[in-house]
């Protein structure tokens, strides 16, 4: 175990110290202290954090249909509140029966569709906002690595 650290050390020392001699052109290294001993690279400019607003857009497009559903449902059960209790012309009771069940159920399923969407839709935009809170707008580096006197420092973050 103490030879994969060490190798692992020694393979992180000498990239960062590569790193360090390969800035970008145009990109100055900050120095620290006194006398130009520690040399850090530029800031790394943060990714911003767009997982949060692609599940705000699911959750919103999941509301609308979901309210779409529960407006169609309303129409269907209207329709049916509106049903002749006798046949109409030309039509006999099975198909005034057919056409009252397909009316039923339909509604149902725009019903249970609708509620269905609505409560999804809301909770991915609740668990959206409530990530975007914890996480914030940029999301941080993983790892950082500076060259120090005699070696190199790491700095590593995250969330578990």
């Amino acid at each position: 175990m103490r030879r994969w650290s060490f190798l692992m050390v020694a393979v992180l020392i000498s990239r960062t110290v590569l790193a360090a001699e390969e800035l970008p052109p145009g990109l100055e290294p900050i120095v620290v202290g006194p006398k130009p001993m520690v040399v850090l690279p530029p800031p790394v400019k943060r990714p911003i954090n767009w997982e949060p607003f692609i599940l705000t857009g699911a959750g919103t497009i999941m509301l609308g249909i979901g309210v779409w559903r529960l407006v169609a449902a309303e129409a269907d059960y209207q329709a049916l509140r509106a049903f002749p209790t006798t046949p109409g012309a030309g039509q006999t009771n099975d198909q005034a029966l057919t056409q009252a069940r397909t009316l039923v159920q339909s509604g149902k399923l725009n019903t249970g569709l609708g509620w269905t969407l609505v409560g999804l839709g809301v909770a991915s935009v609740g668990a959206s906002l409530g990530w975007l809170f914890v996480e914030g707008l940029e999301k941080d580096p993983l790892v950082l690595f500076s060259p120090v006197p005699g070696g190199a420092a790491a700095v590593v973050s995250g969330r578990f």
